[in-house]
């Protein structure tokens, strides 16, 4: 009997605990994620191939993009763009990035670029 009511009492007491913290731990763990998207905006700087870094520079601010094989490029406006690639870059574009930050530097998903804004 006594085995009984102790194993029923730690059943009942896990499926408590783990109701309690669960939809906590969840929330935390998207709200972890959604602060850490964004996007920057801004004029080309500098274009570091080798580092896979693009400088933008909107105002006096520089801010550093970090893109990888996985992102995406389109070349124009957001109302009529076509897909684009990383060699028709050039400094002194206007560009438009969105990914994840990684620190200061956005890590990009995607980017839209046109020659003046």
């Amino acid at each position: 009997m006594r085995r009984r009511f102790w194993t029923t009492f730690a059943l009942v007491l896990s499926v408590v605990v783990t109701l309690a913290v669960g939809p906590a731990a969840v929330a935390k763990d998207k709200a972890a994620k959604k602060a850490k998207e964004g996007q920057l905006t801004g004029t080309i700087h500098m274009l570091a191939k080798d580092s896979s870094t693009i400088t933008v520079q909107k105002g006096n601010v520089q801010r550093q993009i970090l893109y990888n094989a996985d992102t995406k490029w389109a070349k124009g406006t957001q109302g009529s763009s076509k897909p684009g690639s990383l060699d028709e870059l050039k400094e002194g574009y206007y560009i438009n990035c969105k990914g994840t930050y990684d620190g200061a530097k956005l890590v990009a998903s995607a980017c839209r670029y046109r020659e003046a804004k």
